[in-house]
């Protein structure tokens, strides 16, 4: 699965401040990783933006400045301490962060971050798949639980530091360590890379819950259709390792609750082929567990996934009647055949989920942003699609179209357009509407040697929208 339900919901597009009164301080400690070619990502360069918190501070606001935004922009919204950001270029930019905390104030912008993306680099990078098991009362351990965390060893380390509880632990130069807890608590566990040009950013913080009741493990499902004298067409069949406090289990489907069981297994009927996730939960005497991290299960049907969106657009309203944002931006694409939803993701961070073939987000502030969607159907997932970037821009469509210039005009053998502006796609019409030629790789020069004399309309698909202009072929 491409998506991870309990990621961190980064939103590009989102609140400007709100407070006067700088109550919480600003994070500290800014800075940043660039990873190139990361399998799977969908940029050239992976930019990791991490800091420290402030006390108190619930969530975090992150500005992006360069030369183009000397004033900066809102880059996005996170409560975790990181942020990630796609480019495809080389490029030096600053960024800030501002902390929000729970009485409602906002901090001051941080001191400035310098990021530089270059090619080649090889940074410390951060430590991957950081996991922990707990054990109990293990012969020959002093302490009553036993916490083993491990991690992914980084080549270029020398030494990795902990931290426990955001605060600095230990350092370590192997990538496994254990700690002893004499009783009940919660953890809550990050480790950074030491490397001889400096330290990594932290990981995610990792919360490890150290008391009697824990999630089941081992959670899995089988898919059987047409079971003699069972009433559904598809019969699934979920099953799990035990927790030994556990008196019941809770099971969840699609994050909602589906119901209870006092063995290690549950089943479900369907009569339509759908495509699922689970979740489960173990049940003591002290509370309900964490949820297991969640199963994906395709339901029924005998095709292939469907395909990735194609057709990608964008339209953007400001000051949008009893829209509670300064502008509007529905995200559009074709419908796919036998598409039951589609997951929009904003650079490289999944955004949200739609029923239907557009999203719509609100932004207070001009920005820019990229974003890919894909299609999920009852036999799985399509690829993603092709990315597609939107400019939000206090200028009009109007004046946005004075920034392309087509020449000559009238027009013999060829077209030039003249502009600085990324082209995604041109479609020309003749006088009546029919479409007599598309290019979506335009290198600037436009072939008319082909084209009967008369007058023609060429549509220039951006980021920003259609821009139509006229021309006449003689």
């Amino acid at each position: 699965m491409k998506k991870a339900l309990h990621l961190l919901f980064t939103l590009l597009l989102t609140f400007a401040l709100q407070a006067e009164v700088f109550a919480c301080d600003a994070p500290t400690n800014l800075r940043f990783q660039v990873e190139q070619d990361v399998p799977g990502y969908g940029y050239k360069y992976k930019v990791t933006l991490s800091w420290d918190a402030a006390d108190g501070a619930d969530f975090h606001s992150v500005y992006f400045y360069s030369d183009n935004y000397p004033n900066g922009i809102l880059l996005g919204e996170t409560d975790g301490l990181y942020y990630i950001a796609g480019a495809n270029t080389e490029a030096v930019f600053q960024f800030t962060v501002v902390s929000h905390c729970s009485d409602g104030s906002s901090s001051e912008e941080s001191e400035k971050c310098t990021v530089v993306i270059e090619e080649g680099a090889t940074p410390c990078l951060t430590p991957s798949n950081l996991q922990a098991t707990v054990e109990e009362d293990v012969p020959g351990f002093g302490d009553k639980y036993k916490v083993t965390i491990t991690w992914d060893e980084v080549a270029s380390a020398e030494k990795y530091q902990i931290y426990l509880n955001y605060d600095e632990f230990v350092k370590t130069t192997e990538n496994e360590y254990v700690i002893g807890i004499a009783i009940p608590t919660t953890l809550y566990i990050a480790v950074a890379s030491i490397c001889a040009d400096g330290e990594s950013p932290k990981t995610p913080y990792l919360m490890v819950k150290i008391d009697p009741c824990m999630p089941p493990t081992n959670l899995q499902a089988t898919v059987e259709e047409d079971v003699p004298g069972y009433a559904f067409k598809y019969k699934v069949t979920l099953t799990w390792d035990a927790f030994d406090n556990a008196s019941s289990y809770t099971v969840y489907e699609n994050g909602n609750w589906r119901g209870y069981s006092n063995t290690t297994s549950f089943e479900i009927g369907y009569n339509t082929p759908t495509t699922v996730f689970y979740n489960v939960t173990s049940s003591c005497e002290d509370g309900e567990s964490d949820m297991t991290d969640p199963i994906h299960v395709v339901i029924g049907g005998n095709e292939g996934p469907c395909s990735a969106p194609t057709n990608l657009g964008a339209t953007i309203e400001k000051d949008a009647p009893d829209y509670s944002y300064v502008y509007k931006v529905t995200m559009t694409w074709d419908a796919v055949d036998g598409a039951q939803a589609y997951y929009v993701y904003v650079n490289g961070q999944e955004f949200g989920l739609s029923s239907a073939n557009y999203y719509i987000a609100g932004s207070d502030v001009e920005t820019t942003f990229t974003y890919q969607v894909y299609s999920v159907c009852a036999n799985g997932e399509s690829d993603f699609s092709e990315p597609y970037t939107v400019v939000v821009t206090d200028e009009s469509l109007e004046e946005y179209a004075n920034r392309f210039e087509i020449y000559p005009n009238p027009a013999e053998n060829y077209l030039k357009i003249n502009t600085s502006e990324n082209i995604n796609e041109i479609n020309i019409y003749n006088i009546v509407g029919v479409l007599v030629y598309s290019e979506q790789k335009f290198n600037g020069n436009i072939d008319l040697s082909n084209f009967n004399d008369g007058v023609y309309f060429i549509r220039i698909n951006t980021s920003k929208g259609d821009v139509t202009k006229r021309f006449i072929k003689q």
